[in-house]
């Protein structure tokens, strides 16, 4: 009797606990919206559906990425678009070590570009670069945590 005692409020902590953080969570559908987080000095979490944005090469749909990353700067600029990067380093399935480097402008519309580049790290040749226009709410989406 016990352990299913401390199982339910196990599953009941991590519930209470899921539903506290979604509702810290708060979506910032617009380019002001952003700006006023940023200039804030609020931390902020980008998430990513390349999927619907537009691969800028080709005009089709991106590839099936996801993911979520939490940039440490933003900078906003004088024709008020915001831009912000993100660099690390993988390993790609053929086991090439690889700098990848993100840059985000999210312009006054609400139009986001994402320019990728893969890099050597030796050497810092480029691999493999593309561009994305996606959209906040279509591809792109800023939360900010409370």
């Amino acid at each position: 009797m016990t352990s299913r005692l401390l199982t339910a409020a196990a599953v009941a902590f991590i519930a209470l606990v899921g539903t506290h953080r979604d509702a810290m969570a708060q979506e910032l559908n617009s380019t002001a919206a952003l700006q006023h987080a940023v200039l804030g000095g609020k931390d902020i979490h980008v998430v990513l559906d390349l999927s619907r944005c537009t691969d800028q090469g080709t005009g089709k749909a991106g590839p099936a990425i996801r993911g979520s990353v939490q940039p440490d700067a933003f900078m906003v600029q004088g024709d008020h678009s915001i831009a912000f990067s993100t660099t690390h380093f993988t390993v790609r399935p053929d086991k090439t070590a690889v700098l990848e480097f993100n840059a985000f402008r999210v312009q006054p519309g609400g139009r986001v570009d994402l320019n990728s580049v893969f890099l050597t790290p030796v050497n810092d040749t480029v691999l493999h670069e593309a561009q994305f226009a996606c959209a906040i709410g279509n591809g792109v989406r800023f939360e900010e945590s409370h």
